[in-house]
């Protein structure tokens, strides 16, 4: 999955589509400059109107488009209001994460959604990175394979990769350390 950028690094968004009436990145994601943890609604959201800081809302806010924004192969059954969950990119970690709502934590597991991600997933392995699946603050790691509950885990810990050797090659395994953990490569 690849994102294209539109002028000045803003994200390109498919031509036609808005958040209209969606409103769930308001309340699925986390929002450090408002204080506004994840899975909470925003103190400032209106769910059936909006944002009511609209204007003065932060660049964490302004900044941010959901994948079903930016990616045009994602249909109407991906915009968020109607999957109880979204898509987002962090380039940074080389993942994709899905933030559900974790009153509806299993709705990415039906179709059209589950192959489509788990093919994400295969992607991702190839290249490195991962899918990550947030339903408040538990967190599922999807791979090719299988899905890993990696439990409860806090915004400044790290999913870190673990390599072994075996008979049957290198497998991969991941694991929740804290930022100071020794295996975390600074950089």
């Amino acid at each position: 999955m690849t994102d294209a950028e539109g002028a000045a690094g803003t994200p390109a968004l498919v031509p036609g589509r808005s958040c209209g009436t969606c409103t769930m990145c308001c309340k699925l994601l986390d929002i450090d400059v408002l204080e506004k943890p994840r899975g909470v609604w925003c103190t400032h959201c209106n769910p059936k109107a909006g944002c009511t800081a609209y204007d003065t809302r932060p660049q964490a806010c302004r900044g941010f488009y959901c994948g079903y924004l930016r990616l045009p192969m994602l249909d109407e059954r991906w915009k968020p209001s109607k999957a109880r969950f979204l898509i987002n990119f962090e380039d940074r970690g080389n993942r994709i994460v899905i933030h559900a709502d974790a009153d509806r934590a299993e709705a990415w597991r039906i179709e059209p959604y589950y192959s489509t991600i788990k093919q994400w997933a295969a992607n991702a392995a190839r290249d490195r990175g991962t899918v990550l699946l947030w339903a408040g603050s538990k967190v599922t790691l999807v791979l090719p394979d299988r899905e890993k509950d990696l439990g409860a885990v806090r915004d400044d810990q790290i999913i870190l990769p673990v390599e072994t050797r075996t008979a049957r090659g290198i497998e991969t395994d991941y694991i929740v350390v804290e930022p100071d953990d020794p295996r975390v490569v600074k950089g």
